[in-house]
């Protein structure tokens, strides 16, 4: 897979899809599965996760292989430097 395409295809799925409260987006895959990780300022609630769904169903009508997905969101305060970024960062609010 060329992780370069996937990037953009992810970069493409943001727009318009990244609420205010997102602190950064980083992204894993297998063959067969997408992970986006979501670092925000406040609990989780149902609709952070609907808009990360969003952009994943956008991902998945890219990358039909993905068949299987995962959306992790934490809060956290920590510097965004510090945190786990997976395969790469897609979104970095500026702080």
């Amino acid at each position: 897979m060329n992780v370069e395409h996937l990037k953009l295809t992810i970069f493409t799925a943001l727009m318009g899809n990244v609420g205010n409260n997102i602190r950064a987006l980083a992204f894993d895959f297998t063959d067969s599965k997408i992970v986006i990780y979501g670092y925000i300022d406040h609990e989780p609630r149902d609709d952070d996760y609907e808009s990360i769904d969003i952009i994943i169903t956008e991902i998945i009508s890219s990358y039909p292989c993905f068949i299987n997905q995962e959306i992790i969101l934490v809060e956290s305060h920590e510097p965004i430097g510090t945190l786990p970024c997976y395969k790469g960062w897609v979104f970095v609010r500026k702080e």
